[in-house]
């Protein structure tokens, strides 16, 4: 890990490689969450496929082969869109006609060309190490020309994803709609082509927007969350392939497929046991779905706190950072809290508000440590590292967001769930401080930022533990009035 930091803070390469991993995610969490709820994944896959005869049309001419797959792409999209709304009862077999007699075109002229062997595994399979900074250019156009489209036809699509009949009573031209949405999807294709190669470019579209699916029920937050999945899988692929020198792509996928199936079993396993009598009304089934939901909530947050705490506090350690070890020490005091909170889920609202308490003591505890580490290194000054610090900062940055968007729904559900989106919010927040923090050592070469940092941390903590203890006061009143 040690080795993936330095070379991402030294080596332009890297650099570029992960930038094009987080832009790309950026499309994949919009229009991948689009591509689950339609349930259009074998259509994606098609455009995918077929897009390997535009690319070696274009390296046959001498042309690049993004600007080949760009064309086939959006050609492609409307030849299988039309096929999908016009031959129903064919749809399948015309599908797989496209999609491999594109390969073979793509085969027939890239076999024609010096390098067929090399270059052909580099379509199929990508090269996002081989990103250059003119290529993070073209994928942020491409980027802001989704989501501006998305931004602008969001109801209509919306519209045409879940219902198609509602949309056409509506008045909405369902055809024009679904054709620009496959066009959307064509888009998308072409950017990740780079990441994770034609052959895998379905399963980084889907799988993120899947994974998001199974803890949220509003389209905008999935979007959000997939896009935050996507960014994890790339950035925790290429860290993981970078030491034994794996493909990178494929071990995007292969995390991203690990987590799915993690997710899947962590559902099945929390699922609602079976009422024992049938004289359950609905008001208490769907209360226990409620607190099923939470439950879920809450271990995903535990973990990502748990495994972000140790990752905080060792390169805090070596970089000898005051804003990363306060920052860790909050994940501790974090995981502790959500753990606690996961303990008191099933209770009365009584004991919640009682173990409200509990949490907000937790809470100004490791403010009170993280204020005096932050003092010590006042008097014992050590100039951090930092780019190890904007590096893990950046990463604590995207597991907080995530863990803010999952508790989001619940954050005023009791004095149990706001406490813990308070501890997620907390760290965002002190997530960007660590990331000023890193910029100011960087360009003061001094100390004094990263302390500043640290204390204000600590301040936070402090703060939000006394809010905690506040409302569970008042929670505790009203229960006794009542």
């Amino acid at each position: 890990m040690s080795n993936f930091l330095e070379a991402v803070s030294t080596q332009p390469f890297m650099q570029n490689a992960l930038a094009g991993g987080i832009l790309a995610s950026v499309a994949c969490g919009a229009i991948g969450s689009y591509v689950v709820v339609k349930r259009i994944g074998y259509l994606a896959g098609g455009i995918a496929h077929a897009v390997l005869g535009g690319m070696g049309i274009a390296y046959y001419l001498g042309r690049s082969p993004i600007e080949g797959a760009l064309v086939s792409a959006l050609v492609f999209a409307f030849i299988l869109g039309w096929v999908s709304l016009r031959m129903h009862q064919h749809e399948d077999t015309v599908i797989g006609a496209l999609w491999a007699g594109g390969m073979a075109v793509g085969i027939l002229f890239i076999s024609q060309t010096p390098g067929y062997n090399v270059d052909l595994m580099s379509f199929l399979f990508g090269n996002i190490l081989m990103i250059a900074p003119e290529d993070l250019y073209w994928i942020s156009g491409l980027d802001a020309l989704i989501l501006v489209i998305v931004f602008l036809f969001y109801k209509q699509f919306i519209a045409v994803s879940f219902d198609e009949e509602f949309a056409r009573l509506r008045g909405i031209p369902v055809e024009r709609f679904y054709l620009l949405f496959l066009s959307l999807v064509a888009l998308t294709v072409v950017i990740l082509i780079q990441i994770v190669g034609l052959i895998l470019v379905i399963a980084l579209l889907t799988l993120p927007a899947a994974i998001a699916g199974q803890y949220v029920r509003s389209l905008n937050l999935m979007m959000v969350l997939a896009t935050l999945f996507g960014m994890t899988f790339t950035a925790g692929g290429l860290a993981l392939s970078y030491q034994p020198d794996l493909p990178p792509g494929p071990t995007i996928i292969l995390l991203a497929g690990a987590f799915y199936l993690l997710s899947l079993v962590l559902n099945r396993f929390k699922k609602k046991t079976p009422a024992l009598s049938d004289c359950c009304n609905s008001l208490e089934k769907e209360l226990t779905k409620v607190q099923d939901d939470k439950r879920n909530i809450l271990v995903w947050v535990l973990v990502i706190n748990g495994i972000m705490f140790f990752v905080e506090a060792i390169y805090g350690w070596f970089a000898q950072s005051s804003a990363l070890m306060a920052d860790a020490l909050d994940m501790l005091g974090d995981a502790a809290i959500f753990g606690f909170s996961l303990y008191v889920i099933r209770l009365d609202s009584i004991w919640q508000s009682r173990a409200g308490y509990i949490k907000g003591i937790i809470m100004a505890l490791f403010s009170i440590s993280v204020l005096a580490g932050a003092l010590y290194r006042t008097f014992n000054p050590v100039i951090p590292e930092a780019e190890t610090m904007g590096v893990v900062g950046l990463l604590a940055l995207a597991a907080n967001l995530l863990c803010a968007v999952l508790l989001l729904g619940f954050r005023d559900s009791d004095i149990n769930m706001r406490s813990a989106w308070l501890c997620s919010r907390n760290d965002v927040l002190a997530n960007l401080g660590v990331l000023l923090a890193a910029g100011g050592v960087a360009w003061t070469h001094s100390p004094w930022p990263d302390l500043v940092v640290g204390v204000s941390i600590s301040v936070l903590i402090l703060k939000s533990a006394i809010e905690v203890l506040r409302d569970a006061k008042l929670e505790i009143i009203n229960h006794q009035s009542t």
